[in-house]
């Protein structure tokens, strides 16, 4: 990391007034997104029209604002990144499997098939965001105390739901995911609160889980707030049910401990530090799964995690029919066909590009990940060969650095039972911290000093 910081990564930004203005929006900007992505609920105009999030509607009066920026001349133009090349690339492979599934294979088209366009596209609104708002180091730490404020209120909203409380019902008509959701909160106790689902919160909560770990071991922010909102989300985690949530936030903390010894400065406590928060880690989930039966059996199944229902379903039924329509159409897929897929659940994101954009579609998806994993890794190899890692001076960059890296490979991992890039209540949140966590490795875009 010293090469970095000598290189200007670090440098103190411009006493400009033009920047000072900018600077001061973007971080309020971002500060205040990364809460509505999962605080406010989908927003749904029309039957006919698909449903869109808050965060993907405020990216309209955003844009307005930084047009007006520009042309004041408070604002620079932005700047290139990877995806303004890899979004147009998979858009194109879309369309192709569109064409081909439609003139081809016969498969029906629907209007609503073109909504794949703008699902591709939002990464790179929310990824340049991110990266464009060069926060600085007093910005990350608001947002992540702003976000914990959010958090907690989701977390409070899921116990709500645990308890059977009359305020959840009521909330539940604006966030439910649908019968089947409610079904398993009211047969199962599995609770979904601002997210919908309970595996998607799970997901939330192991990412909210990460971003408070790091906290606590860098000292962002208070102590006790990082303490108390890593045991929030825990108790959420558990609450959910999430056989996944539960893997997945081990796989997170072993990055987490992995990660500890690229900081020299201080690793010894870093790794101790970690390995005292693992048995109060699994003290919480194992207090709340006992506090209910089906939970507890649900959690009690990973004993042979090759045999559980949802793997089962997922090896014998799902993933076996999906594999048949992209052996139909392996290199261009069949196209999104609304009209035979829709209803048809794969649980696998992988799986679902693959048998509607075929392999070629598969490597323009994929490449949306390569790219920030590309210069994250370079971001933290950095910090591993520098005497001077920063951690010092910038603990909310380099804590927030960490944290995409983490964010990005337990996505990758997701994505084979689950997923993030298609997952409206998460696609937001993802990607503007893929874009927070490059803009700490842009030699030019890094965060200043508080």
């Amino acid at each position: 990391m010293a090469s970095t910081i000598q290189a200007g990564t670090f440098a103190p930004a411009r006493p400009h007034d033009s920047e000072a203005i900018a600077s001061f929006l973007s971080g309020a900007a971002i500060t205040v997104l990364l809460s509505v992505c999962v605080l406010a609920p989908v927003v749904n105009f029309t039957g006919s029209l698909p449903w869109l999030r808050a965060e993907q509607l405020a990216l309209l009066p955003i844009c307005a604002v930084y047009a007006w920026l520009l042309f004041a001349g408070l604002a620079r133009l932005v700047r290139f990144n990877a995806l303004f090349v890899i979004a147009p690339i998979y858009c194109a492979c879309i369309l192709l499997s569109l064409f081909f599934g439609t003139y081809f294979l016969g498969h029906a088209f629907l209007y609503r098939d073109l909504y794949e366009l703008p699902k591709a596209l939002f990464p790179i609104a929310f990824f340049t965001l991110g990266v464009e708002a060069r926060l600085s180091e007093v910005w990350i730490r608001r947002s992540l105390a702003l976000y914990s404020v959010a958090i907690f209120l989701v977390c409070l909203y899921a116990w709500a739901q645990w308890m059977d409380l009359g305020i959840s019902h009521q909330l539940s008509l604006v966030y439910s995911g649908g019968a089947h959701d409610d079904g398993a909160l009211a047969h199962y106790r599995r609770v979904y609160s601002t997210m919908g689902n309970p595996n998607v919160l799970g997901q939330l909560m192991t990412w909210s889980i990460s971003a408070f770990t790091l906290a606590l071991i860098f000292g962002v922010g208070s102590r006790l707030r990082n303490v108390v909102m890593v045991s929030c989300c825990l108790i959420t985690l558990a609450m959910t049910g999430s056989r996944y949530g539960l893997l997945d936030t081990g796989l997170a903390f072993l990055l987490i401990f992995l990660l500890s010894f690229s900081v020299r400065e201080r690793r010894r406590t870093l790794v101790l530090l970690l390995l005292a928060l693992l048995p109060f880690f699994v003290a919480i989930v194992t207090v709340v799964a006992r506090s209910n039966q089906a939970t507890l059996d649900r959690f009690q199944t990973l004993s042979d995690p090759l045999q559980t229902d949802s793997l089962r379903g997922r090896l014998d039924e799902l993933w076996p029919d999906a594999s048949v329509a992209f052996t139909a159409s392996p290199i261009v897929g069949n196209g999104s066909a609304k009209a035979i897929f829709t209803g048809i659940v794969t649980d696998s994101e992988y799986l679902d590009v693959l048998k509607e954009f075929g392999i070629i579609g598969f490597l323009a998806y994929f490449a949306y990940f390569i790219y920030p994993l590309r210069l994250l890794c370079r971001g933290i190899r950095n910090t591993g060969r520098s005497d001077l890692s920063g951690e010092t001076h910038f603990p909310a960059a380099i804590a927030a650095l960490q944290l995409s890296f983490v964010m990005l490979i337990t996505a990758v991992v997701m994505n084979v039972g689950m997923s993030t890039f298609y997952s409206e209540p998460l696609q937001g949140f993802f990607w503007l911290w893929m874009g927070i966590g490059v803009s700490i490795v842009r030699p030019d875009a890094l965060p200043v000093r508080p």
